[in-house]
């Protein structure tokens, strides 16, 4: 399948983002709004600029007009920037899908881009959000997952997203069992790792965050 680098206005660790373009060769780049910036700086031509560019720089925006395919929105919307270019990513049937730029300081953004997730979850698409410190997807539903053991990453927490996840069995991890249940406002799935070759999720039902961390 083709696989799509999503670029948006959070933080971006420009290390992490030349990394994740020269591994994954993505088939396609899309800059949202000032994540523009962050491709302009790494020397990534996007193929697609999403946004209302309230926030990137003009002088910027006008540079790369011509250059490549833009998708102007309104600055009065229902939904943002990011929201937009994952959707548009989603009706290609892109995956996996890789999101930099998602988190930072403003927490709002952030909350509301791990809930874009949901959207890849539902259809079965693989989808990360990575950063300079984290790599975060979701999954759901009555199915088997199964986690790599990732140096990078050595600690990995199941969050609990909309309401319980109930979780058949753990296996692979320091912190296993069976018939467990992820409440919302529990710290129960926080800070776990794996101690074999791969950690084994067999949900039931629910949905869960499943976010890898090296600090």
């Amino acid at each position: 399948m083709s696989s799509v680098l999503i670029v948006t206005g959070g933080t971006v660790d420009h290390v992490i983002l030349e990394r994740l373009y020269k591994e994954k060769c993505p088939d396609e780049v899309i800059a949202a709004d000032r994540g523009l910036c962050a491709c302009d700086t790494c020397g990534i031509m996007p193929d697609i600029v999403v946004g209302d560019f309230d926030s990137a720089d003009d002088t910027m925006v006008k540079s790369y007009r011509g250059r490549t395919e833009f998708v102007d929105l309104d600055t009065h919307k229902d939904f943002t920037d990011t929201h937009k270019a994952l959707a548009y990513a989603l009706e290609k049937g892109y995956a996996p899908i890789y999101l930099v730029g998602a988190t930072g300081t403003r927490m709002d953004h952030t909350m509301a881009n791990m809930g874009l997730l949901k959207q890849c979850a539902d259809r079965g698409t693989e989808a990360f959000i990575i950063d300079g410190h984290c790599r975060i997807r979701m999954i759901s539903g009555d199915a088997v997952y199964k986690v790599a053991k990732d140096n990078e990453y050595p600690f990995i927490s199941l969050i609990p997203y909309g309401g319980e996840a109930v979780v058949r069995s753990l296996k692979g991890f320091e912190y296993y069992g069976e018939s467990i249940v992820f409440k919302p406002g529990d710290s129960l799935g926080v800070s776990n790792s794996i101690v074999k070759e791969n950690g084994i999720i067999d949900l039931e039902s629910g949905y869960l965050l499943v976010m890898e961390s090296h600090d």
